[in-house]
């Protein structure tokens, strides 16, 4: 496999994929203010309802940009479709605050809500949103009202731009003795409470943690997951739950979930399913202490179809968020990869019928720890767009994570690697009631400052003219234009259908040079850019390869 490391300064591309018309993938990040060993994360994207390809996406997440309120504030970034900012705000008070999730409304003014937690005073984190408008401009603020500490974690909203959050919340057992509860709230869509509830576990030494909910529109219920511990007793192993609630927030049912009865297995994003089910990654040390990327699907009625865990033995890997794709039934997951000293953002996807693994991209950064926390399904071109964070060599630090990849988890033929893993199917669950326990809310006002945040372009290409509608009947590899050239020259090919590709510049004794193209090209007329300016004179070879035919051709550098 190849150690790419990413460089931020004197990078060079040596081809333009000509696959889709204006079509456009990256790797971005964005680092605020003052540039250099700070620290900015994307937890949260979403495709903006407000815009054209101008402010096609947002971003929200944390910063300890200068200036600002407090050690991290809220971030909101949004961005056009070639990732250039259109706007951005922070949020926060003068400690560290941290901001998870946020959607925007599809109608009315298509205002923004982010959802987190700010600090009060003393330090205590309070479940908190923020609605601000599509200039990044603050309307409200609101949080849970009590002397406990609690968070949001996620939020969504209904057809209607009513939005429900969920997190957990900090509850008193006895002198000195706390637990985690569950923790979901719903509001209009002008930000008055509906209700807040406390979930309730059966026993007091019940320890649980709500990372994500989703709004199901088949029957316009609610599912939650995190972790528990109600399964392996007082001080256990956390598992995986999912719980089912009402719109008005009434409990349904309650699952908890592992590979094996007792094992570790943590919940960190659901999605709805289209036949009223819903899916969940996380990951679990189920069958390898190291850690696996784990993933269930479940019925409306919480009845385990499939749960699987992805993993190479002896590697971390780590399940993030997911989505649906509804084009051919499947699922893409993010996440990260841990093999050595760092982690690597990670991109799959696996099939909705039984989760069996299609493939698995890695953007390799020996630099520093990255993770892939959220992504999305992208058109205008086809693909997916990822958030997290980056460490960026040129800041020092982590920064703001956009990636834009094409619908098969591609960059181009040097941003990523195709990795391998197997995958193990799991069978446990079982059930656990709950009750419910209203919560109060006030309005609070945080600090908004407006640094500009510099975007950086680790890697990516930016396709050519060629609309790729002409008809193919079969492979061919034209010679390269000009011949003989000085430095560059283009390299045309056609596919008769997609295939994975590879085009690669051999000198004349057969030593390879440069590889131009190694993934996968959809079918039609194509064309790659092969610059020399670090070569001497002489004569090189460049050979295709796709599904078995092989043609080379010979070329001419003169300088």
């Amino acid at each position: 496999m190849k150690n790419i490391i990413f460089k931020f300064t004197a990078f060079v591309f040596f081809f333009i994929v000509t696959i889709q018309a204006d079509s456009q993938y990256f790797v971005n990040t964005y680092d605020y203010p003052p540039f250099g060993s700070k620290t900015d994360y994307g937890y949260s994207i979403e495709k903006n309802f407000d815009g054209t390809l101008i402010g096609r996406w947002s971003i929200a997440g944390v910063s300890n940009s200068t200036p600002n309120a407090g050690s991290f504030d809220w971030m909101f970034l949004k961005l056009s479709n070639s990732g250039a900012i259109n706007c951005s705000v922070l949020l926060g008070f003068t400690q560290a605050d941290s901001c998870f999730s946020h959607v925007q409304f599809s109608s009315g003014a298509k205002n923004i809500v982010l959802a987190g937690f700010y600090r009060n005073a003393v330090g205590k984190q309070k479940a908190s949103f923020s609605m601000i408008d599509t200039s990044c401009g603050h309307i409200v603020s609101k949080q849970i009202s009590d002397s406990l500490r609690h968070e949001y974690r996620q939020v969504v909203k209904n057809p209607s731009d009513i939005f429900t959050a969920a997190g957990y919340i900090q509850s008193y057992i006895s002198p000195g003795v706390y637990q985690n509860h569950i923790l979901a709230s719903q509001h209009s869509p002008s930000g008055t409470l509906l209700w807040a509830y406390n979930y309730l576990p059966p026993f007091p030494w019940v320890d649980e943690k709500a990372y994500s909910i989703v709004y199901q529109p088949v029957d316009g219920s609610y599912a939650i997951t995190g972790i528990t511990n109600r399964f392996t007793g007082p001080g256990g192993t956390y598992q995986t739950f999912i719980m089912k609630i009402s719109p008005t927030g009434v409990p349904i049912w309650f699952f908890g979930y592992s590979p094996i009865p007792g094992m570790h297995s943590e919940g960190k994003k659901i999605i709805a399913l289209p036949d009223g089910g819903f899916a969940v990654t996380g990951n679990s040390t189920a069958f390898d202490p190291a850690g696996d990327i784990y993933m269930l699907r479940v019925s409306s009625t919480g009845i385990v179809i499939w749960q699987n865990a992805y993993g190479t033995p002896g590697v971390t890997e780590k399940g993030e968020s997911l989505i649906f794709q509804s084009s051919d039934a499947s699922l893409v997951i993010t996440g990260s990869l841990k093999a050595a000293a760092t982690e690597d953002v990670i991109l799959s996807k696996v099939t909705l019928a039984a989760g069996a693994p299609v493939w698995i991209k890695r953007f390799p950064n020996s630099a520093g720890t990255d993770i892939g926390y959220d992504l999305k399904e992208a058109g205008s071109p086809s693909g997916y767009t990822l958030t997290g964070r980056f460490f960026n060599t040129s800041s020092a630090g982590e920064d703001v994570l956009f990636i834009k990849t094409n619908s098969v988890g591609n960059v181009s033929a040097v941003c990523q690697d195709s990795l391998m893993y197997q995958f193990i199917p799991g069978q446990w669950m079982e059930n656990c009631a709950r009750q419910i326990l209203a919560l109060n809310e006030i309005t609070v006002t945080p600090a908004v400052t407006r640094p500009v945040p510099v975007l950086k372009s680790v890697c990516g290409s930016i396709t050519g003219l060629n609309g790729n509608s002409e008809i193919v009947s079969e492979y061919k590899l034209n010679q390269n234009y000009p011949n003989p050239f000085n430095p560059s020259t283009k390299i045309e090919f056609s596919l008769p259908e997609g295939n994975n590709v590879s085009v690669k510049v051999y000198d004349i004794s057969g030593k390879l040079v440069k590889t131009l193209l190694n993934n996968y090209v959809t079918k039609g007329s194509h064309s790659v850019e092969f610059t020399a300016d670090d070569l001497s004179s002489g004569i090189y070879i460049y050979e295709l390869k796709a599904n078995g035919f092989t043609d080379s051709k010979k070329m001419m550098l003169i300088k």
